[in-house]
């Protein structure tokens, strides 16, 4: 009896150990065989430093980095993350069998800048060893132009009238300043070249002259600057500004927020006003159809000074219940804005 126990044990003992080398369930199991993982992609780059070394006279570098897959698995590239002033034209392929190899092709804007510059790119991928693969790019910016000063700010400028900017540009790598353009970024600039004597040509004034004509608006334009055999714009002068019509109107825009939607006392309802005068004191102003686009604002014109100056005062008979948009609008006697509209935004803020 003994020895029939026995052969029973040994003959269990023998049936799981040739389960488990099969690969196999024992018998009375329910556990699933294990599943080997998918072969992954391994993302290999030729270099992750791209150094530029010294370099001017450009408004932008354009680069390109190298890599494979040099794992078993296919490698799929996610869509590159490039620092602030770096922009990463194509990744292709997305997608690499093993060994297949691709390029990332970057360009970074440099323009007006100096010293030395790095800049980033994260690439996110299914490598499961680095699932995020860092970048750098390095950019020493050698300026060889001094522009003085390199940007205006006009303020408000009068209708009908031109203001004259001057900017000093000086070469200072010894050779002589030679500037084949300047060109504005819209009509409503001039520019042209004076040189600067007692300087050996390495000096030159660059005169802007922005005339306000058109309408009212805030601008902010350029002008840039081209040096003989560089194909790029090697400076950019910015000039910004508002331009005044023959009616000044305070606010432009009219921003409306409202805390308290349920107020239904006229009295105790917010307004808002809106001043508007003449900037031309020989010629008398007439405001006439004042209208707005807006559910239940009612609006009123009070003169404070006949020919001269007006207030728009903004009411709402009813509180707007959500944010909305529109605007206030009035005709002229004024030649050049015969029409004016502010436009109004209305926040409706939840407590």
């Amino acid at each position: 009896m003994r020895r029939e126990f026995l052969a029973v044990v040994l003959l269990v003992v023998a049936t799981i150990g040739s389960a488990r080398a099969e690969g196999t369930n024992a018998p009375g199991t329910n556990a699933a065989p294990a599943v080997a993982p998918a072969p992954a992609g391994k993302l290999q780059f030729d270099k992750t430093v791209y150094d530029f070394g010294p370099t001017s006279l450009v408004e932008s570098v354009t680069g390109t980095f190298t890599f494979q897959n040099t794992g078993p698995g296919d490698l799929k590239i996610e869509k590159p993350q490039p620092s602030c002033g770096c922009t990463v034209a194509s990744v292709k392929p997305d997608l690499l069998k093993t060994g297949e190899k691709g390029e990332l092709v970057f360009t970074v804007r440099v323009s007006g800048q100096r010293g030395a510059l790095v800049k980033s790119i994260t690439v996110p991928s299914n490598d499961p060893q680095a699932p995020k693969t860092s970048l750098s790019i390095k950019i020493e910016m050698k300026q060889v132009l001094d522009v003085t000063p390199p940007n205006f700010q006009l303020g408000n400028l009068q209708q009908g009238t031109i203001t004259n900017v001057t900017v000093l540009v000086h070469r200072t790598d010894g050779k002589k300043l030679v500037i084949s353009k300047a060109e504005p970024s819209n009509k409503l600039l001039r520019a042209r070249i004076a040189p600067v004597e007692g300087t050996n040509d390495q000096s030159a004034n660059v005169i802007i002259e922005v005339e306000n004509e058109g309408t009212p608006r805030q601008f902010s334009e350029n002008v840039k600057l081209s040096l003989e055999d560089v194909a790029q714009p090697v400076a950019v002068i910015t000039v910004s500004g508002r331009l005044l019509g023959a009616v000044l109107v305070d606010p432009v825009m009219l921003y409306w927020p409202i805390t308290d939607t349920s107020s239904t006392n006229s009295e105790a309802l917010p307004m808002r006003e809106i001043k508007v005068s003449s900037a031309r004191p020989d010629q008398p102003l007439e405001i006439k159809n004042l209208t707005t686009n807006m559910k239940d604002l009612n609006l009123e014109l009070v003169t404070k000074d006949a020919g001269k100056s007006y207030v728009v005062v903004a009411k709402f008979a009813q509180m707007p219940k959500q944010s909305v948009q529109g605007a206030i609008s009035f005709d002229t006697n004024a030649s050049s804005q015969q029409k004016v509209s502010v436009p109004v935004t209305v926040t409706v803020l939840r407590r």
